[in-house]
């Protein structure tokens, strides 16, 4: 064959050390559990054995078939990055293996991802004795969050939430620096661009005189449009699934991942061939079992038309 494929999934996960011997692997009324059992070692089960199907069948009619397994999807790495889109530029298209939706979807768009971060000086004073002496950090910080958190627009589907906080270190002492962070989504690129320029813009409204209060956006994952190549794969998604007389819904995601470093270089491509299953990132993650047979058998049949073209 001619055609050259990309199949990704990630092998890391959001769960700490230990919290597999914690919640073992088990099943349970049809649905399986387990830390990432589904975000995304699910995706990984679905890849290896739909390439056993394809060797088991004898199918070699295409070019080349590249499965990239990435450890830091969830966290972010420069060489990981560097390397997807380095491995994806030489595919015609990429498959990756993010889970598959609770109502049985494939995704066609994602948001990308950044960090917003607030930090602010204050001066340290004795919280009793002369707290008119201090400038509060915390204070100012507490401000910026509440004005800061108003930058998103629902109608372009940009979102900006504050999730991490940190200030001072004891309880009598006005604290003289305060860090917040903030998770960003947006659907559009320049998005970020605006999000970063409105910070800086914004945060020059201050609550608490002779502060000095300093923001900047660190960029994680482009979004992932949605495009007409990638509306090409729904449709030959939806007609492989149609064999078995199921249909697949067609989602977007606020969640950021692989697949949109692969759609940033040109490269068509199509998210959430993994398992089905729902409640990623918690500790009731789980995965349908009887999607498992179903979700292989469109992942093997999608390599098998891609490579015909």
């Amino acid at each position: 064959g001619k055609a050259k494929i990309l199949l990704m999934a990630h092998m890391d996960t959001v769960f700490k050390e230990g919290s597999a011997a914690e919640r073992p692997f088990h099943i349970k009324d049809g649905r399986a559990y387990g830390p990432g059992v589904m975000d995304d070692k699910g995706g990984i089960v679905a890849g290896i054995y739909a390439l056993k199907v394809l060797k088991s069948q004898g199918f070699k009619d295409y070019a080349q078939i590249t499965f990239l397994l990435d450890a830091s999807e969830e966290t972010g790495s420069d060489a990981a990055s560097e390397l997807i889109r380095n491995t994806a530029k030489g595919h015609d298209v990429t498959l990756n293996l993010e889970p598959g939706r609770p109502a049985d979807g494939l995704v066609v768009w994602r948001k990308g991802s950044a960090t917003a971060v607030v930090e602010v000086k204050g001066k340290a004073a004795h919280a009793g004795v002369a707290p008119e002496l201090g400038r509060n950090a915390a204070m100012e910080a507490a401000h910026q969050i509440l004005q800061l958190g108003k930058l998103g627009d629902e109608d372009k589907k940009t979102t900006i939430n504050f999730t991490v906080l940190k200030a001072g270190d004891r309880t009598n002492v006005i604290p003289d620096q305060a860090t917040a962070k903030a998770d960003v989504r947006a659907a559009l690129p320049e998005e970020f661009d605006r999000i970063e320029k409105d910070l800086a813009r914004v945060s020059a409204n201050k609550l608490i005189p002779e502060t000095e209060v300093n923001t900047s956006l660190q960029r994680g994952l482009p979004p992932m449009p949605q495009t007409a190549e990638s509306d090409k794969l729904v449709a030959m998604a939806q007609g492989i699934y149609g064999e078995l007389g199921r249909k697949l819904t067609i989602e977007g995601s606020g969640g950021a991942a692989n697949a949109s470093l692969s759609a940033g270089v040109g490269t068509p491509t199509l998210d959430g061939f993994g398992i089905v299953g729902g409640n990623i990132h918690t500790a009731e993650e789980y995965a349908e079992v009887e999607s498992v047979v179903p979700r292989v058998y469109l992942l093997s049949r999608m390599i098998m038309e891609l490579s015909k073209r």
